[in-house]
């Protein structure tokens, strides 16, 4: 049984390639007047997924910077029970202007987040949502003045983000001028939407270190519940998003990670706490496959048939074309010598999947049977 559950695993980690193609995507935006290019990260299963198969989009600025990095971190999270997402960049052609809400002697052209949060807002998500098969969530990512751009866009129009990832925000700007949005009317708006924030800082000094910690401290103060922030000592300004970036993922995204109290309970259960997270994020409401292949497995390994039955049987409704069940329920039921239920799965993989064990199997059943 140990060497068949190695394949099977081997089988589930060979549908999982890390990396995807990029492609580029060029939009003539109204709002900016200009051309504006967009990489798109699509789940390695999207043309296989079915039509109704949608999935949350990431949205990052500086997208000629941070794509690949986002990218290859969501095919990474999928390899641990994460979602398969849709991951949008935008690529910069004047970053100081569209990242910035105010102008400032810092940056000549600054002050024209406003326009930019417009252009994604009544531009980019239309398209992507017409193009793509994108959910209803949507997350956005900024680093630096990216992240400025995403605490903007969070105190500008709250109903539109599920997710916030600002990595070394530039909350200093003007004079710390975005904690002024961070009124009554804004903190009754949050705790409506509940977007889930994630801060997080490299080993900054200064007003950039104190404009952090400031946005920080207004989070906290105001007792809003879905924020987590994290301090990175050993990083710099420009290494910090490689762990940051990983971190706000899995934070924005931890409902899919099952909590571990359900290992010890029903199995019918866990079925219905992914149908709860499958439709607040407007997501697969099926158990992942993973959570299916440990629990059934597990209840083998304590010689809980009728458990491990029950969780094979529902891997087997739900995910019809996978062999793993199939195989797991030929294996049961031959030790418990039910050698008909036995080869009728065993059928079943053997026109999926026809290994050794399955064919070797299958010729004892012949000579059992017939």
């Amino acid at each position: 049984m140990q060497n068949i559950k190695l394949t099977a695993i081997f089988f589930l980690m060979g549908s999982l390639g890390l990396f995807s193609q990029k492609t580029t995507i060029t939009l003539q935006s109204k709002t900016l007047q200009e051309e504006r290019q967009i990489l798109i990260g699509l789940p390695n299963s999207y043309a296989f997924d079915g039509p109704e198969t949608k999935y949350p989009l990431v949205l990052i600025t500086d997208g000629e910077w941070h794509f690949d990095l986002v990218n290859g971190a969501t095919k990474l999270l999928y390899q641990n029970g994460f979602p398969k997402l849709i991951v949008a960049a935008i690529v910069n052609t004047e970053r100081g202007r569209d990242l910035t809400m105010s102008h400032s002697q810092e940056i000549p052209s600054s002050g024209r987040a406003g326009q930019f949060l417009e252009f994604v807002t009544k531009e980019l998500l239309p398209y992507l949502e017409s193009e793509y098969r994108v959910a209803k969530h949507r997350t956005l990512m900024g680093h630096s003045l990216g992240g400025l751009f995403a605490t903007y866009a969070l105190s500008s129009e709250v109903e539109i983000f599920d997710g916030i990832v600002a990595v070394t925000p530039t909350i200093r700007w003007n004079d710390f001028e975005l904690m002024d949005r961070f009124t009554n009317d804004f903190q009754i708006e949050l705790e409506k939407k509940k977007p889930k924030v994630f801060v997080g800082i490299g080993n900054e000094t200064g007003l950039e270190r104190e404009g952090v910690l400031r946005l920080k401290s207004g989070f906290e103060e105001s007792g809003y519940k879905d924020f987590s922030f994290i301090e990175y000592p050993t990083d710099s300004h420009v290494t910090v998003p490689w762990k940051a970036y990983f971190d706000g993922l899995k934070y924005v995204f931890e409902s899919f990670l099952l909590p571990k109290e359900f290992n010890e309970l029903e199995f019918s259960k866990t079925v219905a706490y992914y149908q709860g997270v499958g439709e607040y994020f407007d997501y697969d409401t099926r158990v992942p496959q993973r959570i299916l292949f440990n629990r059934g497995y597990e209840a083998i390994g304590r010689k809980d048939f009728p458990e491990a039955i029950e969780v094979f049987e529902h891997f087997k409704k739900t995910y019809p074309n996978i062999p793993i069940p199939y195989t797991a329920l030929g294996d049961i039921y031959f030790d418990l010598k039910q050698y008909k239920k036995s080869r009728e799965n065993y059928e079943r993989i053997y026109q999926l999947y026809p290994s050794e064990h399955i064919v070797r199997r299958m010729e004892q059943l012949k000579t059992i049977l017939d």
